[in-house]
Parts: structure tokens; C-alpha cells; sequence
């Protein structure tokens, strides 16, 4: 039998959404959000601990991916709708109007219909920042994966595992490795069909709402048209 996960206070639940944040292209660092929330950098990171177990989690990432899917926090408290719609890009806008329906049939009938089906296309960038084995690293890195353990999932050394993980938060301006995988996501070097399937991805956008989700379609479309690249509109 599952034991529940204990509620994050509001406190936690502001540190964690803080962490997230990335003025000026660049995530705070423990002092800042510090600043920001008035109290010492060892309480940020006791507080950071205390997220961590009771979310049981390894580090920033799950904790953010598991706080969202618990309804703790929403992914609108940590972005604006402009750049959600950056990271939900690689989803589409038909994929994010049917997650809606999805949650509006799930408001009727209290459960998330068992027929959905995986239509996420999962369709690499031929050219980017990153290569393909660092976006592979990128990804399991995105899992709260360590060194170790995506090490053996790729068949490589751990040196290697660190060389590319490197290479890929210079690339994408990160400061540390829990930084990376979002900052991937947001400039379109790997996308959500790689990280999750179709219908794991509905907890994680459930909290945002049909409307919210309607809306981010919306934008996705204008941005198709706005495209230097001919499309249809």
C-alpha cells in the first residue's frame, strides 16, 4: 500500500516555482531566491531538502514534474503563456485541443477515458544545437537520472555521460544540469513525444485547464502563420 505524499507548505511551494524562474535568460541561484524570499541561503537549501523528501524526489526537475502532476503547483504559476507555448510547441496545437477535450470529458465523467491513444510525433531536429547523443543524455537527465544510470542505459562511460551533459549546458546557456532539460525543451532541441507519451503527459497539463490549454493552441497557431517559412493558415 502507497503511503500519501505530504502537502508542500506555500513557502515550499513559492521556493519551488522560484527555482524555475529565469530572468535575463539565467535560473537563480539559492542566494537570489533567497533575496527574494527574505530569508538565509541555508534556509533555502533546508527548505530545498525538505521539498525533495517529501516529494521523493533526487533533485529540481522531478520535484517540479511531480509537484505539477500533484496539482502542487501549475505550470502557469512558473511561466507565462507565451512561453508555454514555447515548451508545449513540440505538442502541437490539435494534440493540446484534445488533451482539452480530454479534460473536459474527465470533468463529466470523474476519470480520464481509457481509449487515448499516443499521437504524439516524436520527430527529431536534423539540425540544432545539440547532437543527438546529447539530447539522449538531455532527456534521461530530464528523468532525475544519474550520471550512473544513464550511463547504463546508453551503453557509455560516465565520463562520457559528464562530457555530454556539458557540452549540452553550454550550448543552451545552463548553468547546472537541472537546468538543461527545461531550457532543451523551451528552444525546441528535443520535445515532450521524446520525454513522456501522450497520456502521461494529460496529469501534467491537467492543472492548467481546457481554457488555458485552448489558448496556448491559439498562440501556437499564430506563431505557424507569423513563420518565415510558408505554412497554412
Amino acid at each position: 500500500m502507497k503511503t500519501k505524499i505530504t502537502p508542500l507548505t506555500q513557502q515550499e511551494r513559492d521556493l519551488l516555482i522560484m527555482t524555475m524562474l529565469h530572468p535575463n535568460g539565467k535560473f537563480l541561484s539559492n542566494s537570489e531566491i533567497g533575496q527574494r524570499l527574505g530569508v538565509p541561503v541555508n534556509t533555502v537549501k533546508r527548505l530545498i531538502h525538505q521539498i525533495f523528501v517529501k516529494l521523493r524526489v533526487h533533485n529540481r526537475n522531478e520535484a517540479i514534474l511531480v509537484a505539477v502532476k500533484l496539482g502542487e503547483i501549475k505550470l502557469s504559476d512558473i511561466y507565462p503563456l507565451d512561453e508555454l507555448s514555447e515548451i508545449l510547441s513540440s505538442i502541437g496545437p490539435d494534440n493540446l485541443r484534445r488533451i482539452a477535450k480530454i479534460l473536459q470529458q474527465r470533468m463529466e465523467n470523474r476519470r480520464i477515458p481509457n481509449n487515448v491513444k499516443q499521437i504524439i510525433d516524436v520527430d527529431r531536429r536534423s539540425e540544432g544545437k545539440l547532437t543527438n547523443r546529447e539530447r539522449d543524455v538531455v532527456i534521461l537527465a530530464g528523468y532525475g537520472l544519474t550520471n550512473k544510470e544513464i550511463a547504463d542505459k546508453l551503453y557509455m562511460s560516465i565520463g562520457s555521460v559528464r562530457i555530454f551533459l556539458n557540452r549540452a549546458c553550454t550550448k543552451l546557456g545552463a548553468r547546472k544540469r537541472a537546468d538543461v532539460f527545461i531550457l532543451a525543451l523551451k528552444q525546441g532541441e528535443i520535445s515532450m513525444g521524446e520525454y513522456c507519451s501522450f497520456k502521461e503527459t494529460i496529469p501534467y497539463l491537467a492543472p492548467l485547464g481546457a481554457d488555458t490549454l485552448e489558448k496556448i493552441a491559439q498562440l501556437l497557431e499564430q506563431k505557424r502563420c507569423q513563420d518565415p517559412i510558408p505554412t497554412v493558415c
